[in-house]
């Protein structure tokens, strides 16, 4: 007796699973930032990163930090500061703009650092400084992150420093002026610490208004 062959039912393809590089962008868009090494623990590999880099698909912020490339690099490397380096304070150019004094182009980011220290990082322009200069950091939200900068009158004081009673110094000091919440006091004590004029010229200024 011949027995009857049985049809095997064709089986359904397994879904597919997401990739390692799938998880590791979609971790990157939640934290906006990511060491090499946190991808690594992910098995992506440095190749892989440069890759990716050069697609477009990530930012890459120097010294192994890697970015969402959904966020601007300025944005990126204001933020990469604040969760990577701490002891790093936003000064020079950077602290005008973001306060509004200034519109000038930003090519790297500067910091200051106590001179006891150090730090690395191709989009940084790092000023190591005595820690008495260091005076004037406030804890400012921007762009959804605390960063430490100094304050809007240190930062005034920082303009002077960079173009001594110049274009740039007055354009500053005449922002700050319209702004209408003079601080003279903490001007005088940053001039002090900074060996800066920044009171004579906003004394000068007011006189003139």
């Amino acid at each position: 007796m011949k027995q009857k062959s049985v049809k095997k039912s064709k089986s359904k393809p397994a879904p597919k699973k997401g990739t390692d590089w799938d998880a590791a962008l979609k971790l990157l868009k939640k934290k906006r930032l990511m060491t090499h090494a946190e991808f690594a623990t992910m098995g992506i590999s440095g190749v892989k990163l440069r890759r990716s880099v050069e697609a477009g698909e990530i930012l890459s912020l120097g010294s192994g930090i890697y970015a969402d490339a959904s966020i601007d690099l300025f944005t990126a490397s204001v933020q990469a500061i604040a969760k990577y380096y701490p002891l790093a304070v936003i000064s020079g150019f950077t602290a005008l703009n973001i306060h509004g004094l200034s519109n000038e182009f930003i090519g790297k980011i500067d910091v200051d650092i106590p001179r006891s220290t150090s730090i690395r990082n191709k989009l940084l322009k790092v000023h190591r400084v005595a820690e008495k200069r260091i005076a004037g950091v406030i804890r400012l939200k921007y762009e959804g992150s605390l960063i430490r900068i100094y304050n809007i009158e240190r930062s005034l004081c920082e303009a002077y420093r960079l173009d001594p009673a110049g274009s740039l110094f007055f354009r500053a000091l005449k922002r700050y002026v319209a702004l209408g919440n003079i601080k003279i006091s903490k001007i005088q004590e940053y001039d002090l610490i900074a060996n800066t004029r920044v009171l004579f010229h906003l004394r000068q200024e007011l006189a003139d208004a």
